[in-house]
């Protein structure tokens, strides 16, 4: 379940200050966002973290929720195209699958700083399918990885959460994980949140239109403009995830080239 909750209209801050301050359609999404697969809240900061940093309002990852659906709706045509069932049985440990995939390139790669024709040919076409369908979150300290596999008429929903602050806390009360869906209910899931979102939208760009924002900046007229597209532009990335699925992949290479990692380094070993 996709959670959120938007500032009040008076708590959201404009870009910039004094003259040049400016509100936008990007910053009256300022909210407060968590993800709750089976009982994990990814993006909820521990006890210990928010005792560090001192000054959050919130102990979920505040910030204009229109970053992360940019960064998630991005990658629904990657989403879209199912992988092998034998890569899709790798998603469940990654981190074994990436670590054999640099121990393959170190085989192969004599200069540290220069890539190799290997690093581009073999190396990436080998792992290009799992960073294709992952989004990170830059604008944090420590970010989460979300990823999304799909195998036909399932999803395997993979979050890479672990990140200490220099004190040596967690900084996150999730671990890292992964929950396996229907296709079809992730398509459901992240529809009812559109939904959510852009109903609460409506209110926030309505009070929006209201206030009087004195000596900040605001294009109101443009400000309902872009509020109906980005609702359009939300929907178009939806139906990437609804069409028929997609197989640009050529994933016997990409096959193939796991079964020879695996037998050279078995025989470097």
């Amino acid at each position: 379940m996709i959670n959120f909750k938007l500032k009040k209209i008076e708590d959201v801050r404009p870009s910039g200050s004094g003259e040049n301050a400016r509100m936008s359609w990007f910053w009256l999404t300022d909210a407060d966002l968590w993800l709750s697969f089976k009982g994990t809240n990814i993006y909820e900061y521990t006890k210990e973290a928010l005792e560090y940093f001192g000054d959050k309002p919130s102990p979920y990852n505040n910030y204009p929720l229109v970053r992360f659906i940019e960064d998630f709706t991005h990658i629904f045509i990657e989403i879209n195209e199912s992988i092998p069932e034998e890569l899709y049985k790798l998603t469940k440990d990654l981190s074994a699958f990436k670590k054999d995939a640099e121990k393959w390139l170190d085989i192969y790669e004599t200069d540290e700083n220069e890539y190799s024709d290997f690093y581009f040919e073999e190396y990436d076409n080998l792992i290009s399918w799992t960073y294709k369908r992952t989004f990170d979150s830059g604008h944090l300290i420590g970010g989460p990885h979300l990823s999304f596999y799909r195998n036909d008429n399932k999803i395997r929903i993979v979050w890479d959460v672990n990140h200490k602050l220099d004190n040596g806390v967690d900084l996150w009360t999730a671990k890292d994980g992964f929950i396996e869906l229907d296709f079809i209910d992730f398509i459901e899931m992240v529809k009812d949140f559109g939904i959510r979102f852009f109903k609460e939208m409506d209110k926030q760009i309505e009070l929006a239109v209201q206030k009087d924002w004195k000596t900040v900046q605001i294009d109101k007229k443009r400000l309902l403009e872009e509020h109906k597209e980005r609702e359009e532009e939300f929907k178009n990335q939806l139906s990437l995830l609804k069409q028929e699925m997609n197989n640009k992949t050529d994933w016997s290479l990409v096959t193939d080239l796991y079964s020879r990692m695996k037998n050279e380094i078995k025989t470097k070993a």
